[in-house]
């Protein structure tokens, strides 16, 4: 059991590490969705709900490497991220992984 864990560990750190490295410097060079982007999450309601009305906030959130010049979409909860190359493979892993997580 311990190393099932460890291989599933190993191949996620990696998933993160292709696309550009831990969430520290992902967070470092966030940037805002485009309304573009911004209307096609909320469409697709790859959404949070906050506050006692429940305000929906994107859950898909974007960072631009600015020596690569790579954009990287990310969705994440305090236990689990995903890191993907395009909004549409963002919204997909907060649909079957990322919300559960919540």
């Amino acid at each position: 059991m311990d190393q099932l864990v460890m291989q599933a560990f190993s191949r996620h750190m990696q998933k993160i590490a292709r696309y550009g490295g831990t969430y520290d410097d992902l967070n470092k060079h966030r940037v805002p969705l485009t309304p573009e982007e911004r209307t096609k999450v909320m469409t697709a309601k790859a959404v949070w709900h906050h506050g006692p009305n429940g305000e929906e906030t994107p859950a898909v959130w974007k960072s631009v490497n600015k020596k690569t010049k790579k954009t990287y979409y990310i969705s994440s909860t305090h236990r689990a991220m995903n890191v993907r190359p395009t909004l549409q493979g963002a919204i997909g892993r907060y649909h079957k992984f990322i919300k559960g997580t919540a």
